[in-house]
């Protein structure tokens, strides 16, 4: 999400759209501590609010592929929303979304902090007691989440792995 600030902050510059492109996939702009350009992206969406040309969407899109790496199923992994009406106190804003392997080291934190109290049975009582929840639900979801980290190591596996690319699916006429 960028520029992440308040409208109260009145020191804050309106930015240059080529910035806040650049700004949204650096790792100083992230929302967790995450480095996606050394990642692999599954897909991307970009939401665009205000004065903005289509034609400013696709150039930053075509300067920021090449250092971007993309899953090779999906090379055209790009979906983009504009909106005319720009943000409260600004001429346009920008929001990405992305599922880039990058997430992978926090998901892994998560699943060795929840292993340490799950093991001594921490706070698990609180959850107990609401209907429909059984100790088998923290298996299930440890499951889930290792099976996801798992995931996310056999994609980066194949980061830099050129694949011809898939068939396509015919249609016959």
């Amino acid at each position: 999400l960028t520029p992440l600030y308040s409208l109260a902050d009145v020191n804050v510059h309106s930015r240059r759209l080529d910035q806040m492109f650049s700004d949204a996939f650096s790792k100083d702009y992230q929302l967790i501590q995450a480095d996606p350009k050394h990642s692999l992206y599954l897909a991307c969406a970009l939401l665009v609010r205000g004065n903005v040309q289509v034609s400013d969407l696709r150039r930053n899109i075509e300067r920021l592929k090449p250092s971007l790496h993309f899953v090779s199923w999906n090379q055209e992994a790009w979906k983009t929303g504009l909106c005319s009406v720009p943000p409260v106190g600004h001429s346009h804003s920008l929001l990405a979304l992305a599922n880039n392997t990058c997430v992978k080291p926090t998901f892994m934190e998560l699943r060795d902090r929840f292993i340490k109290l799950y093991k001594k049975k921490a706070h698990l009582h609180h959850y107990l007691h609401v209907n429909g929840m059984e100790q088998s639900c923290f298996t299930e979801s440890l499951s889930s989440l290792t099976s996801l980290i798992e995931e996310y190591n056999q994609l980066d596996a194949t980061k830099g792995v050129i694949i011809s690319d898939p068939p396509r699916l015919k249609i016959a006429v």
